[in-house]
C-alpha cells in the first residue's frame, strides 16, 4: 500500500495534517509539522495532536502485521510528553513489539 493511500484511510491524521514518511512491518514514521492551529496554551503544540500522531503510527503498524482479514483497534494508550514542541516538525516512530 502507498504512503498517500495509508494516510486517506485515517481522515482524522489526514486533515490534521500529518505525513507518513516510511510505513513497512518492521517500522512506521510519521511527521507533523508545528502550525499555530495546532497548538494550545502558550503556543505549544497540542497533546492531542501529538497523541494523533503516535496513535497512527501505532495503528498502521499494527495494521501492517496482521494477518488477512483480522482487524486492529486501540484499546489502551499511555503518553509521556517531556517538552513543548513551538517550532519545527515532530516525527513519530512505531515499531512492533510482539507480532
Amino acid at each position: 500500500m502507498e504512503l498517500t493511500d495509508l494516510l486517506a484511510t485515517m481522515p482524522f491524521g489526514q486533515g490534521l495534517g500529518m505525513t507518513f514518511l516510511s510505513a513497512d512491518a518492521a517500522e512506521v514514521r510519521a511527521a507533523l509539522a508545528w502550525d499555530e492551529s495546532r497548538t494550545t496554551l502558550g503556543g505549544a503544540m497540542h497533546g492531542g495532536a501529538l497523541m494523533t500522531l503516535a496513535d497512527s503510527c501505532g495503528a498502521v503498524c499494527a495494521f501492517l502485521n496482521l494477518p488477512p482479514g483480522a482487524g486492529t483497534s486501540t484499546i489502551e494508550s499511555k503518553t509521556n510528553l517531556f517538552r513543548g514542541v513551538r517550532d519545527g516538525v515532530v516525527t513519530g516512530v512505531s515499531r512492533p513489539l510482539h507480532v
